[in-house]
């Protein structure tokens, strides 16, 4: 398996937007459909796990009181960092998951396409650490591209299952597209519409 931390720090020496993130209609529409599937309107405090260059961060942080983004990528967060500068209530930090994943409490987490990029071992731990992460009413989003990931231990789907058979957490939704997949987990058990007493 090849070094993560290099790996990006490569790919984003070489271009500030190494997926496309701020051209392609796909990643504009998943961008989307990720922010609409979330329960809430807004959410006192987020975290952004693999924030890459800010592209999703600066819809978050409209939702968000406090947003802390973090990337294992030095390049990325100046990028984010720079991307997010007019928000006060936003910290852009570089860590690596799961060594430098300190266990905080978040009413949502989004991880977005980038467990794979994890050891099976490396996701077991940030497993654990998720479970001990959220507020009484606290979400986490979780989506990743469902084709092949070259060089690396896992896969999509390997890392949902991970997820859903290892969290404590309520499974909520799930949304399958033919390139992606996504996942919500809740602390509360309730749907949105139970919440609200609309039945």
């Amino acid at each position: 398996m090849i070094h993560s931390r290099m790996y990006f720090e490569d790919l984003y020496r070489h271009n500030s937007d190494p997926w496309g993130y701020d051209s392609h209609w796909y990643e504009a529409r998943k961008r989307q459909i990720c922010l609409a599937l979330l329960t809430r309107p807004r959410y006192p405090k987020v975290l952004e796990v693999g924030c890459s260059n800010g592209h999703l961060s600066i819809h978050l942080a409209q939702r968000a009181e406090q947003l802390l983004c973090i990337d294992v990528s030095e390049c990325a967060v100046q990028l984010a960092s720079e991307r997010l500068q007019e928000f006060e209530h936003v910290v852009v930090e570089n860590r690596k998951i799961p060594e430098d994943y300190s266990v905080q409490k978040f009413d949502l987490i989004l991880i977005s396409e980038m467990a794979y990029y994890l050891s099976a071992n490396e996701l077991h731990q940030f497993i654990e650490k998720l479970k001990h992460s959220l507020n009484d009413d606290g979400e986490i989003l979780c989506c990743h591209w469902r084709h092949e990931i070259q060089d690396f231990e896992l896969n999509a789907e390997q890392v949902h299952q991970a997820f859903q058979q290892h969290f404590p957490f309520h499974h909520y939704l799930s949304l399958n597209d033919p390139d992606f997949m996504i996942d919500v987990w809740t602390a509360n058990t309730s749907s949105l519409a139970q919440q609200e007493k609309l039945r």
